[in-house]
């Protein structure tokens, strides 16, 4: 009989479950947003002037990873990590 639990684990690929983990400049754990709201909150920043760092690089896995680091000087930066390969247009 096949049962789920029968069969071998397989690693989702970031285009099957893309997410948008929120961390502080401590590495805490703020939550998860889905990658368009958080693509509209770096948008929106961009919009009033913050200078925006990113970067790309790879988990342990060799899963590429998008970090997007947003200051904040009165509070946290926030860091978005996105787990999904599709990059949006950015708009000149």
């Amino acid at each position: 009989m096949d049962h789920g639990t029968d069969q071998e684990p397989q690693q989702p690929t970031p285009a099957q479950c893309p997410v948008a983990i929120a961390c502080d400049n401590h590495g805490s754990r703020w939550g998860t947003n889905t990658p368009e709201n958080a693509e509209t909150l770096i948008a929106d920043e961009r919009n009033v002037g913050t200078p925006i760092d990113e970067w790309e690089t790879t988990d342990r896995d060799g899963q590429p990873l998008r970090v997007v680091r947003i200051p904040d000087a009165s509070w946290l930066d926030t860091i978005l990590v996105f787990t999904t390969e599709v990059r949006p247009a950015v708009a000149a």
